[in-house]
């Protein structure tokens, strides 16, 4: 009987061990601290990436003709005094007869002819009599000049004389024909740096690029819209341009413009569009320019949005620790920010009750093409707590399971905004001016935390060209 006794005693003391122990082991719960819910990023800082948006161009020499003989018409050079010059005795009017041509060019300096046809009166004396013989001909007029374009954008030629041919030679009747070119050639020799400047002055009155400019620079301030679907927009803010002096290659002009600018990759409303400028920054000269393209795109993913990823990818999912001895069920998710951590705040219930709350520094995986958590650990307020009440989770099974399956999509919009961005890259803005570009690599670059979403950023960098067809 006592035997009989201790055993049944044994027994029942293992059976309120064991009942006790379950549901010590059920009864526990997990009930953190929650990490402080912070951000160092709002959505204006996060959007503005700075980029340099490099663009070669070349122009064929028969643009530049075209452009001059467009600014260089008419009436050219006018002397209507016969007393200037110490009284010469001499007028002169000379108009271009036809096109003028670029014959050579080196770097900036161009090598031109112009045709012109000239008119002259001459005063012939002697003993106090005075003739005055009118004569008409024509000739090339040979000149060089350097061009320039001055930092104030202003167009700057300056011209020398280069020598001239005859077309027509001067002649005067008296019977029989004169032949005066050598008389006449003397006095063209003495005014063809007046002929230079007549050219230069009628460049720079009728020749500016700083209108033009002023125009692209508020074209560019114009937001465009990148994916309807996502309501995302791409803005250029220009900061500044420059450009390397101009050289040519054959019969074509080249040089490098570049852009610096702040890039904006916006979702919402159509962003604000500033007034437009009157006056744009100084041209910077330098000695030269990278021939790429880079510009910052944005993929910007709600929290509510990646709660609910979440919540699809975790709750109702069954966990089992140390060969089935415990084992949890995630109920419940929520994701937001604790300064440059993202946390997931998982809700269980099971071996362990309560809230768990896990955090990671979210990082963009170009494999992956998803926002995925790294150096992903439990909050330190969690860890004191399951030390002491279920040290079997440190084990970091769970926390391992989440950085490895949580990812949040976003090759979807990158891809749409790339291939939106290479379109707006390949457009003729207007005739004859045509764009051609293409991204030839995404980089991820940072991942921020704002109070309402998650934002991955990439750099896009390409290759961009304008083909001048015309001026």
């Amino acid at each position: 009987m006592k035997s009989k006794l201790v055993s049944s005693k044994f027994i029942a003391i293992f059976v309120f061990t064991t009942i006790f122990t379950s549901f010590y082991a059920i009864g526990q719960k997990s009930n953190p601290q929650a990490p402080i819910e912070n951000y160092l990023q709002d959505t204006v800082l996060v959007q503005k990436i700075p980029s340099n948006i490099s663009i070669p161009f070349d122009i064929a020499m028969s643009d530049i003709e075209k452009q001059i003989n467009a600014t260089v018409s008419g009436l050219i050079y006018e002397d209507n005094s016969y007393t200037d010059d110490n009284n010469d005795n001499f007028k002169c009017k000379v108009w271009k007869k036809s096109n003028i041509l670029v014959t050579a060019a080196t770097n900036d300096v161009f090598d031109f002819t112009v045709p012109i046809k000239v008119w002259v009166e001459k005063g012939i004396g002697a003993f106090g009599i005075m003739k005055y013989i009118p004569l008409d001909f024509e000739m090339n007029l040979k000149f060089s000049t350097r061009f320039t374009i001055k930092p104030d954008w202003s167009v700057q030629t300056l011209t020398s004389p280069n020598g001239y041919e005859w077309i027509t030679k001067p002649k005067v009747n008296v019977g029989f024909d004169v032949p005066l070119d050598f008389i006449v050639g003397k006095i063209i020799d003495n005014n063809l740096t007046k002929f230079a400047k007549s050219l230069d002055d009628a460049v720079a009155k009728n020749m500016s690029i700083k209108p033009y400019v002023i125009q692209a620079w508020n074209a560019a301030l114009q937001p465009y819209l990148v994916s309807e679907e996502y309501h995302t927009w791409v803005k250029i803010t220009p900061l500044e341009i420059s450009m390397v002096p101009l050289r040519t290659v054959g019969r074509n002009i080249k040089s490098v413009i570049g852009i610096k600018a702040i890039t904006e990759t916006l979702t919402g409303d159509r962003p604000f569009i500033p007034i437009s400028v009157s006056s744009v920054p100084n041209l910077k000269i330098v000695t030269g320019i990278p021939n790429d393209f880079q510009v910052g795109l944005m993929s910007d993913v709600l929290f509510t949005e990646a709660a609910a990823q979440a919540k699809r990818m975790f709750v109702g999912q069954k966990y089992e620790f140390q060969e089935g001895k415990y084992k949890i069920e995630i109920t419940e998710i929520d994701i937001y920010g604790s300064n440059e951590f993202l946390v997931i705040k998982a809700d269980i219930k099971g071996s362990l009750k309560g809230a768990v709350y896990i955090k990671g520094i979210p990082v963009y995986d170009p494999i992956k093409k998803k926002i995925v958590l790294s150096n992903s650990q439990f909050d330190i307020k969690t860890k004191n707590i399951l030390a002491k009440a279920a040290a079997w989770l440190l084990e970091g099974k769970l926390v391992k399971m989440i950085e490895d399956e949580y990812g949040l999509p976003v090759d979807e919009l990158i891809t749409y905004a790339k291939q939106n961005i290479e379109t707006a890259m390949n457009t003729e803005f207007k005739k004859g001016v045509k764009l051609s570009g293409k991204i030839d690599s995404v980089q991820p670059d940072k991942v921020y935390l704002t109070p309402t979403s998650i934002v991955a950023l990439v750099m896009a960098r390409g290759k961009v060209e304008v083909k001048v067809e015309g001026l």
